[in-house]
């Protein structure tokens, strides 16, 4: 079995790194997050949904979001078959009204996460396409037909834009450290205590790690990307993102990684 992954292969791993890049986020990171799977039958994606809207990290309840399949996918230029592919990307925030205005809930309503997302993914490349995402303008409306309709859904869409080099094989994901007084608030939240921490990343064999600190992706085209050549001070709160890729040949990467310093 060959590991060349091709559009449709990537278009998961893309999923999962948007899913990711806003579990970083200190505000979004809190909620539950869920990716639904390309396939999921309604009875799947029913039980997704009443999970979102159940406690996040913080306890809270009423509030969380799910990251959709790419389905909607066409030639960039129609006159072209076969060119690279103009994709749409949807993230779902799901509201209980009655659950989030309660006493348990966030009482922050979706479409200050909806924005909080749109923000955050301008600034997102992903590797293998031709800029970062162009936002749609977000969509509050209701999801369900219930005449309370309690529920409701915060729609962040964004179009992607395929290179034509977009083929590639995985190499596995860097890993980050962290020294310094920190208290780790989960696998992807640093809290800085005192003083300025060190970043370390475990680099894979014969690869490169771009790196960013403004929550952009990290590859060698993006200005505000570094190459990674030891421990990375970090003066603030930042989002430190990495991503592994191939010393002689740009078609191997990885996964990106991420932590959020707060």
């Amino acid at each position: 079995m060959s590991d060349t992954i091709q559009y449709q292969d990537l278009w998961p791993l893309l999923q999962a790194d948007i899913n990711n890049l806003l579990q970083a986020d200190d505000l979004i990171g809190s909620r539950p997050g869920i990716i639904v799977e390309p396939g999921d039958i309604q009875s799947v994606i029913d039980a997704k949904l009443a999970r979102v809207i159940g406690a996040g990290t913080d306890g809270k309840l009423g509030v969380g979001y799910l990251t959709l399949p790419i389905e909607r996918a066409t030639d960039e230029n129609p006159n072209i078959p076969g060119s690279p592919l103009k994709l749409t990307l949807t993230i779902d925030f799901v509201e209980n009204v009655i659950i989030n205005q309660s006493a348990n809930g966030t009482k922050i309503p979706i479409r200050i996460y909806a924005a909080r997302a749109a923000k955050i993914l301008k600034l997102y490349t992903p590797v293998g396409f031709t800029q970062s995402l162009v936002p749609a303008t977000p969509v509050i409306s209701e999801f369900t037909d219930d005449k309370s309709k309690s529920l409701r859904v915060g729609r962040v869409e964004f179009t992607a834009y395929e290179a034509d080099d977009a083929p590639m094989r995985r190499l596995d994901r860097p890993q980050i450290g962290v020294t310094g007084d920190v208290t780790q608030l989960s696998n992807l939240r640093c809290q800085i205590n005192s003083g300025q921490p060190l970043a370390t990343v475990t680099q894979p064999a014969a690869t490169n790690i771009f790196y960013t600190l403004d929550g952009s992706h990290p590859f060698e085209r993006n200005p505000a990307a570094t190459l990674y050549t030891g421990p990375v001070t970090i003066t603030g709160p930042c989002l430190f993102r990495c991503r592994a890729f191939g010393t002689g040949d740009q078609q191997l990467a990885s996964d990106t990684a991420a932590k959020n310093f707060v």
